[in-house]
């Protein structure tokens, strides 16, 4: 009877150090794989130059939005001389009708002053 009582009682204390084995297993290898992703990135950031070239890419994006509004000053520039450009076109007109109207006056009238 005795014996029945700790044969019984070595088996619960197995049973509970095999979940803590079972337990150890599982954090060593949670551990493991997060020590693997960690070395892995680090291997990755060595090989490809990760964060050089996040840098260039930013640098190139700046450089992106600052030819575009370059583009859009120029465009917004060229719009305004166009319509100056006009502007000079339709008086540069009205002076050179105006012109031939004197010319056509001063030719079919004359007028004496005494």
């Amino acid at each position: 009877m005795e014996r029945d009582i700790i044969l019984e009682r070595l088996e619960k204390k197995l049973a509970e150090k095999e979940k803590e084995l079972e337990e150890l297993r599982k954090m060593l290898s949670s551990n493991t794989i997060e020590e693997l992703k960690k070395e892995i990135i680090r291997e990755l950031e060595e090989k490809y130059n990760l964060k050089s070239l996040e840098a260039r890419i930013i640098e190139l994006s700046k450089a992106v939005e600052n030819i575009m509004s370059d583009i859009l000053y120029i465009k917004s520039e060229l719009k305004g001389s166009q319509s100056k450009k006009r502007d000079l076109v339709e008086i540069k007109e009205s002076e050179k009708s105006e012109e031939k109207a004197e010319d056509n006056q001063e030719e079919g009238e004359l007028i004496i002053v005494d």
